[in-house]
């Protein structure tokens, strides 16, 4: 008779399981280690999210106060304070507010300021028109080769909608500058985009940009 040992259920030992099935065994301590992290992170990143749209709508009522309660240079020292403190998702319409209030004000240098920021982190369509106050600040501030600059940009960024609006304030920026070359091909190209109602001004200002022209080039010679 042969002698055998038969295996009892429930007696198994660690050898005779497949390694595979073994290793979550092995590890669960672990893994539930692991998943506690990634769910701490996770409520921890909620949490965060909660606190952040809380900082702003508290930045934006107190953007609405400083509106309601202040004026001027006062109101121009509140709102700078405010943009120093602000969450990043406030910024943008405290900054719009302040290149409002310093214009108002004639502050084109603060006015400047405010706008630039607010051209670096708005959408895309709202890039464009603070890009256009940007270089209407810089203008007023007696800046106009840095605006002529900022306009060029647009002229390539901006959407087609704003294509008209960007080279006429372009040309006549130019011209402001005494860059007679950049007011031409500005002046042109709002000849050739059409729908041009004062067409007769516009040729008259490309033939005054073009004599400029020539005789700056003469001048240079």
């Amino acid at each position: 008779m042969t002698d055998f040992t038969s295996p009892q259920s429930g007696r198994n030992s660690a050898n005779d399981v497949p390694t595979l099935l073994r290793l979550p065994v092995q590890y669960w301590k672990q893994s539930l280690a692991g998943i506690l992290v990634v769910l701490a992170a996770a409520g921890g990143y909620a949490l965060y999210g909660v606190y952040q749209k809380g900082q702003v709508e508290k930045a934006e009522n107190e953007l609405g106060t400083i509106v309601t309660t202040k004026a001027g240079a006062e109101r121009l020292a509140a709102l700078e304070g405010l943009a120093r403190t602000a969450p990043a998702g406030a910024k943008d319409g405290i900054h719009l507010e302040m290149a409002k209030t310093a214009q108002e004000l004639g502050d084109f240098a603060k006015a400047a300021a405010a706008w630039e920021a607010v051209s670096k982190s708005a959408p895309a369509g709202m890039k464009t028109v603070a890009g256009l106050g940007y270089a209407t600040a810089l203008s007023k501030s007696g800046q106009d080769a840095k605006a002529v600059e900022v306009l060029e940009g647009l002229a390539v960024s901006a959407p087609k909608a704003f294509t008209m609006t960007v080279d006429r304030q372009l040309a006549t920026t130019a011209e402001a500058a005494g860059q007679w070359q950049k007011a031409l091909a500005a002046y042109e190209r709002m000849k050739t985009g059409g729908n041009v109602q004062n067409a007769g001004f516009i040729d008259a200002r490309i033939a005054d940009m073009k004599a400029k022209a020539a005789a700056g080039a003469k001048t240079n010679g």
